[in-house]
């Protein structure tokens, strides 16, 4: 894997556009699944085929309405000659390579670009908020790893206790890092046959990257034990184990999802 530092001129966002642009302009993929913004105000995992549309894309909004390992399981479980780039977060690559163990998907000719994700939103708290605050508070602290929600917001519950937020893996391409990369820059790791074909020039990671991760890990792993320790208090008893169950009404959500 090729370390490199991109310049951000004008905002974090375009820098990833362009990059995913080049993409296409490289040859490296036909098409791209990839979070594209909706006239709703939310966004949406879509099939691209034309780099111009990009200037939708928005793989950084702090919400996931829906797992794109799904799309992306439609998209690849059939035979396509097509290469594929799968723009992922963390949890949606993990769910993905679970779909692959169960032949319903397939890596063949994909390309699996990850996204250091900083925590998403409920949709109804993403959209009726100030979606650009959003996304600039997460970015700031992301430097330092202590990225924060916006004034009395929070992130999603299964956000804050994953300690697995960064894309990771010998299935990835190219890595797109936020954590403990300064403002004005944009950190990427790229497997090697990828960074000579967008013609990177090969660097060192963020000089505070590795304690940014750290301080930004050992605060999601704090928050998922604290989580799991009160979970075990309420389901101490069968009393309590049936609360716990009493709101369910057999819809099977929890096992299509899982």
């Amino acid at each position: 894997m090729i370390d490199a530092l991109l310049d951000v001129p004008v905002s974090t966002l375009k820098t990833v556009q362009e990059l995913l642009r080049s993409l296409f302009t490289s040859g490296a993929v036909d098409a791209l699944l990839v979070p594209m913004a909706l006239p709703s105000g939310s966004v949406a995992p879509m099939l691209v085929k034309d780099p111009d549309a990009l200037d939708q894309a928005d793989p950084l909004a702090p919400v996931l309405p829906i797992n794109a390992a799904r799309a992306a399981s439609l998209l690849t479980a059939t035979d396509h000659q097509y290469t594929l780039g799968l723009v992922l977060r963390s949890c949606e690559i993990r769910a993905l390579v679970e779909l692959v163990k169960f032949q319903q998907a397939s890596l063949d000719k994909a390309l699996i670009i990850g996204i250091d994700c900083l925590g998403t939103y409920s949709v109804s708290d993403y959209l009726a908020s100030d979606r650009d605050q959003l996304l600039d508070q997460l970015l700031d602290g992301a430097a330092s790893g202590r990225p924060q929600p916006h004034q009395d917001l929070e992130t999603r519950a299964a956000c804050q206790i994953c300690e697995q937020p960064l894309p990771q893996g010998d299935h990835l391409a190219l890595a797109i890092g936020l954590v403990g990369v300064q403002p004005g820059s944009l950190y990427l790791c790229a497997r090697d046959d990828l960074a000579e074909t967008l013609g990177l020039t090969p660097g060192d990671p963020p000089a505070g990257r590795t304690a940014a991760i750290q301080t930004y890990t050992d605060a999601r792993t704090q928050a998922r034990d604290a989580a799991f320790a009160q979970f075990r208090e309420r389901v101490n008893s069968m009393d309590g184990l049936l609360h716990e169950f009493s709101s369910c009404i057999r819809c099977h959500n929890c096992m299509i999802n899982c």
